[in-house]
């Protein structure tokens, strides 16, 4: 996920450079895009790559230049209304966006105008630039509307949640380091891309998405299931008779009640807790709360992460989920052609 947060942290971060720690998949974008300078930059599409985590749009520019004009998944584009179909390769484009920081041909691209003047919204809180007929209705990400029930439904923790942009899970402020974490942050300050484009991240990395999450009961496990990078987790109710190999996403050993579960995640082998750290030790712990409200469409959810090593004291993350009769956890097939 070049996107590790930013995915993923693509959404949270088209917002705008106020949910700083985002990217929902893995980047942050603020250290690779002057989030302060707008430009606009008219060419000829080239190539559209409609692919997750980012797509991209190769531009001839008329300035001589080529340019690689990037924007989010294609999994927050397409509930926007916005199609591969609608940008034409040969076609005459102008695009506004932030300029990267270590590679001047590139662009975050917030609006897109159309050879025929429509003008796409190709981020969440983007507004129209051109005045020309927009497409790209973010309303989804940022209001919750009017939640009910299905008729006759029960409260339950299983079901598919969707986060807002403006709660989805983060953390809940800087953390205190260690003197070892201070000096392993070293390897995060240089411009090597820290998560694979398409990689999982470990936990509690994995679960930081604007995108939604679906909790299922399968005897005595539960599965929590993610649409960015097609997450799955095993999470036991039951502790297994043999403990498993490290791996990036632990051991996760869960207790349940009507109302709440609480998951503790051991044996997590990864290497940091974002895509610029800080690192993350083996020896990290993470417990996780879901909490149903009274009238069972919000899911409050919150974490706590301790790491004698790297964490000189425990670090809070959180968010919230709500229900939606319509939520859907769509493919990610990260990497691939979607159009």
């Amino acid at each position: 996920m070049r996107a590790s947060l930013g995915v993923v942290l693509a959404a949270g971060a088209l917002v705008g450079a106020s949910l700083s720690f985002t990217a929902a998949a893995h980047h942050s974008f603020a250290a690779l895009f002057q989030m302060d300078t707008v430009t606009e930059i008219e060419g000829r599409v080239t190539e559209v790559h409609w692919v997750n985590p980012h797509i991209k749009i190769d531009l001839a520019g008329n300035d001589g230049q080529s340019w690689e004009v990037e924007a989010g998944p294609v999994n927050l584009l397409s509930r926007m209304g916005i199609e591969k179909s609608m940008i034409a390769v040969g076609a005459t484009i102008k695009v506004r966006g932030n300029l990267g920081r270590r590679n001047a041909r590139t662009l975050w691209v917030s609006n897109i105008l159309l050879a025929d003047n429509t003008e796409l919204l190709a981020a969440p809180g983007a507004r129209p630039y051109w005045g020309a007929n927009a497409v790209g209705d973010a309303t989804a990400f940022f209001t919750a509307g009017d939640l009910k029930l299905p008729q006759g439904a029960e409260r339950s923790l299983f079901r598919i949640w969707s986060p807002l942009i403006s709660a989805f899970p983060r953390p809940r402020g800087a953390p205190v380091l260690t003197a070892e974490g201070q000096r392993a942050q070293a390897r995060y300050e240089g411009d090597e891309q820290a998560v694979a484009d398409c990689e999982v991240p470990g936990m509690p990395f994995a679960m930081m998405s604007p995108y939604p999450i679906e909790i299922v009961r399968q005897d005595e496990r539960l599965l929590i299931r993610g649409e960015a990078y097609d997450l799955t987790r095993s999470v036991h109710l039951t502790p297994p008779a043999a403990t498993p190999e490290p791996a990036p996403l632990g051991l996760s050993i869960g207790r349940l009640t009507a109302d709440e579960l609480v998951i503790e995640t051991t044996g997590i082998a990864y290497h940091s807790y974002g895509d610029r750290g800080p690192a993350q030790s083996n020896q990290s712990r993470v417990v996780e709360r879901f909490k149903l409200s009274a009238d069972g469409l919000k899911l409050d959810y919150e974490i706590t992460v301790t790491d004698p090593v790297m964490l000189a004291e425990p670090w809070a993350w959180g968010g919230s989920f709500i229900y939606r009769e319509d939520a859907e956890l769509r493919a990610w097939n990260c990497g691939a052609d979607r159009g």
